[in-house]
């Protein structure tokens, strides 16, 4: 199962596993693993997460049984905050809304 960020279905979209999600959508200050957002309003969160968030040191992978959870990189919610912020910026310009889900 995955999470897809995206403009109204324009530009590239950004696509997450849900927990790694989760995690940035924790950093952004959004509680619901789906939603919307003006892309100034969306652009504003991500460029403050950026400013305010540590780095992110990862997550090691796991396996429990026939659950394995492949974990997270170092700087892994830094490098998607950048990735979100070009598509923000994206939709602004073309004033569309960000959406996820």
């Amino acid at each position: 199962m995955s999470v897809t960020f995206s403009a109204e279905l324009a530009g590239e979209p950004v696509n997450m596993a849900n927990s790694n999600a989760a995690r940035v959508l924790g950093t952004l200050g959004y509680a619901e693993p789906y939603g919307d957002e003006d892309a100034q309003l969306f652009l504003g969160r991500v460029l403050l997460a950026l400013a305010l968030e540590p780095e992110d040191a990862g997550r090691p992978a796991v396996a429990d049984g026939r659950f394995i959870d492949c974990g997270r990189s170092q700087g892994y919610v830094q490098s998607r905050l950048h990735e979100l912020r070009e598509l923000a910026e994206y939709a602004q310009a073309q004033s569309l809304r960000v959406t996820w889900g």
